[in-house]
């Protein structure tokens, strides 16, 4: 059985077993002083990715340990209807800022 908290999905194919599991809180934010780790959080079907910082951010709403932000300033949100910051599939979300980092050390952005 499977402790609480752990999202698991086993999946079989010619006789081999493949367990997955991930972990029910948010990786350990790790960035320098001064900086945040980023979570962001889609309210819209329509986008599916976002570039920031030079990197591309897949969804679902997820954390991003590795992805640090300065300060409390609001970076260039670029987002995409497309799962991979597709050129093609750039379009015009609305991003919204939290001003101030969650308990975790992480900045939100919301997607809209």
């Amino acid at each position: 059985m499977l402790p609480v908290g752990v999202a698991a999905a086993v999946v079989a194919s010619a006789g081999i077993a493949l367990l997955t599991a991930s972990p029910a809180a948010a990786a350990t934010c790790k960035a320098p002083a001064g900086s945040y780790c980023v979570g962001v959080n889609y309210q819209t079907s329509h986008v599916k990715s976002i570039r920031l910082e030079g990197r591309c951010l897949l969804g679902p709403s997820n954390t991003h340990s590795t992805v640090h932000i300065v300060g409390f300033g609001r970076p260039d949100v670029q987002t995409y209807g497309g799962t991979k910051c597709e050129s093609n599939t750039h379009n015009s979300a609305r991003v919204i800022w939290r001003s101030a980092p969650d308990s975790g050390g992480y900045r939100w952005v919301s997607i809209y």
